[in-house]
C-alpha cells in the first residue's frame, strides 16, 4: 500500500466520518444477472423492436426511446435473436459505473458564516466580488444528475425549484437494492455526493456557492451503491427535455471501444453505451443545454494511450478479462463537453486528477491532498491543513463536510456558466455560452499547458 493510501486508512479512525470523493471509477461491461444494453440503428425503431421484443417474452427493464436505447433482462438464446435483429445496432452486456470510495472528512462547522474557510470560492470570484457583480437568478436551471439532493438542507431549499427526478428504477441496480422504489420523486441523497455538488453551485446561506441564485434541479441516478450507465443516459435526455440549461456530470466510467475477451468469449465492437452517451449529449445540446462533466481522479494522462491501457489492463485482471482497442474516459472525452479537471490550493493540478492535452478544457479548484501526504494524517487534521487544500460544502445532515476531486471542480465551471446564460441572454444558445466562458471566464496570469484554456475566473466571465 502507498503512503498516501496508508495515511487515508489512518484517517477512518481519526475523524468524525468519511465520504465520497468523486464519484468516478473503472467500468466494465459484466453479465450481472443477464442485464444486457441494446442500441438500435434508428431510434423511430423503438417501437417496432419493443413489440417484438415483449413477442418473443423479453424482459425490458429500462428503455431512453429519444435516442433508441433499452437494457434488457435475457437468456442466452433471447439474445441471440436480439443481436440479429435487424434494428439493432449494438448489444452487450450492461457497463454499470463503479465508486470509487475515498476518505474525507466531514464535522459541524460554526455557524453563522463559513466564508473563512472557502478557500476555493474565494480564489474564482475573487473574494465575493463576482457576487456583487451578478449572482444570477432561477430564470436559468443547472441539473445535477448525481447521487440525488437533500431539499431540506438550509443553504439548498431555496435554490431547488420543481422538476428534479429520480431515475434509479426499481429494486436499484441488478434489483439488489430493495429500498429503491422507482418512485419519480425518491430524490433524497443517499452518499452525500449529490448535495456536496450541489452547494458548489448553488449555496446561499451560511456557505456560498458559485451562482448562489441560481436554479438547480436534481436527476438522481445513484442509490446507496453503483449506478447504471444507461440510467445516467436517460437523465441527461430528460434534463435537457425539461429545458435545463446546464447539466453537471460529476461522474465518469473507462470505456473500451473494441473488442474484450472473457473466458474466451469476445464482445461485440463496440460498447453500447458509447453511441448512446453520444446520442444523448447531441439531443441535450440541439434542446439547448451545455454538458459539463469532470475528468477523473486517477492521475492519468488521457491521452497517453499505454498508461490508459496499462491501467485498465490492471483492474481487469482481477477478472481473467483481457481486451484489443481503445480506452476512453466517458463522459469526459466525448464532443461537445466541456470537460473539468481540477486545481489545489497552490493553483497547481490536483495530484489525482486526469489530464491530457485536448482532453481537458478547463480547469477549477477541486482540492488535493498534498498537504496530507507532506504533514502526515495527524497534523493535517489537528493543525487545520486539511482546510487549505480540502473542499467545504453542503452535507446530507443539514450540516457540512470537506472532500476533494475533480467532481467538486466541475460544479463551480457549472454554476458559471449559468451565470454567463443568465446575464447574457444565452438561453437555447451553449456554443455562444463556452465561447464566453472561453474568452472571459479564464484567470489570464495563470498558463499550463494542462489546463485546456485556462483556471476558471468567475469573476471575469460576469464583467464583460
Amino acid at each position: 500500500m502507498s503512503r498516501l493510501g496508508k495515511l487515508l486508512r489512518f484517517l477512518t479512525v481519526c475523524v468524525l466520518f468519511f465520504c465520497i470523493v468523486g464519484q468516478y471509477g473503472l467500468v466494465e461491461a459484466q453479465n450481472n444477472g443477464e442485464y444486457y444494453t441494446i442500441m438500435l440503428k434508428n431510434e423511430n425503431d423503438f417501437d417496432k423492436f419493443y413489440k417484438e421484443a415483449e413477442s418473443k417474452g423479453i424482459d425490458i427493464v429500462y428503455t431512453v426511446k429519444e435516442i433508441g436505447l433499452l437494457q434488457l433482462r435475457s437468456t442466452n438464446s433471447e439474445i441471440s435473436w436480439v443481436e440479429n435483429n435487424k434494428h439493432v445496432e449494438e448489444a452487450n452486456p450492461s457497463v454499470r459505473v463503479v465508486d470509487n470510495e475515498a476518505n474525507s472528512t466531514s464535522t459541524v462547522l460554526p455557524l453563522p458564516s463559513l466564508w473563512d474557510l472557502q478557500w476555493d470560492m474565494q480564489a474564482i470570484t475573487h473574494n465575493g466580488k463576482s457576487y456583487n457583480t451578478y449572482s444570477g437568478d432561477k430564470n436559468v436551471t443547472v441539473g445535477i444528475i448525481d447521487s440525488g439532493i437533500t431539499p431540506s438542507h438550509h443553504d439548498l431549499k431555496d435554490n431547488l425549484v420543481p422538476g428534479s427526478k429520480n431515475l434509479v428504477p426499481k429494486g436499484g441496480l441488478r434489483g439488489e437494492e430493495p429500498d429503491e422504489t422507482g418512485n419519480i420523486s425518491q430524490i433524497q441523497d443517499l452518499t452525500g455526493h449529490g448535495t456536496h455538488v450541489a452547494g458548489l453551485i448553488a449555496a446561499n446561506g451560511y456557505m456560498k456557492g458559485i451562482a448562489p441564485n441560481i436554479g438547480i434541479k436534481s436527476y438522481r441516478v445513484f442509490g446507496s451503491h453503483s449506478a447504471d450507465s444507461s440510467w445516467v443516459i436517460k437523465a441527461i435526455v430528460e434534463a435537457a427535455k425539461d429545458d435545463v440549461d446546464v447539466i453537471n456530470l460529476s461522474l465518469g466510467s473507462y470505456l473500451i471501444k473494441g473488442k474484450t475477451f472473457s473466458n474466451g468469449e469476445k464482445s461485440t465492437e463496440e460498447l453500447a453505451e458509447i453511441k448512446a452517451y453520444e446520442k444523448a449529449i447531441k439531443y441535450a445540446q440541439k434542446l439547448g443545454s451545455v454538458v459539463v462533466a469532470s475528468a477523473g481522479n486517477d492521475s492519468l494522462n488521457v491521452r497517453d494511450r499505454q498508461a490508459m491501457d496499462n491501467f485498465i489492463k490492471e483492474k481487469l485482471k482481477e477478472d481473467n478479462v483481457t481486451f484489443k482497442g481503445k480506452v476512453f474516459d466517458i463522459p469526459a472525452a466525448l464532443p461537445g463537453v466541456v470537460t473539468v479537471s481540477s486545481t489545489g490550493p497552490s493553483g497547481e493540478m490536483s495530484s489525482f486528477s486526469n489530464f491530457g492535452k485536448g482532453f481537458v478544457d478547463i480547469v477549477a479548484p477541486g482540492g488535493d491532498y498534498k498537504f496530507l501526504e507532506q504533514y502526515g494524517a495527524e497534523k493535517w487534521v489537528s493543525e487545520g491543513w486539511l482546510q487549505k487544500e480540502q473542499i467545504l460544502s453542503t452535507a446530507p445532515n443539514g450540516a457540512y463536510f470537506y472532500a476533494a476531486g475533480t467532481s467538486v471542480a466541475s460544479p463551480k465551471v457549472s454554476g458559471t456558466l449559468a451565470l454567463i446564460i443568465d446575464k447574457y441572454h444565452y438561453k437555447d444558445k451553449p456554443q455562444k455560452a463556452i465561447n464566453h466562458l472561453y474568452r472571459y471566464g479564464i484567470n489570464k496570469e495563470k498558463h499550463n499547458k494542462d489546463f485546456g484554456h485556462g483556471e476558471l475566473d468567475t469573476l471575469g466571465a460576469v464583467s464583460k
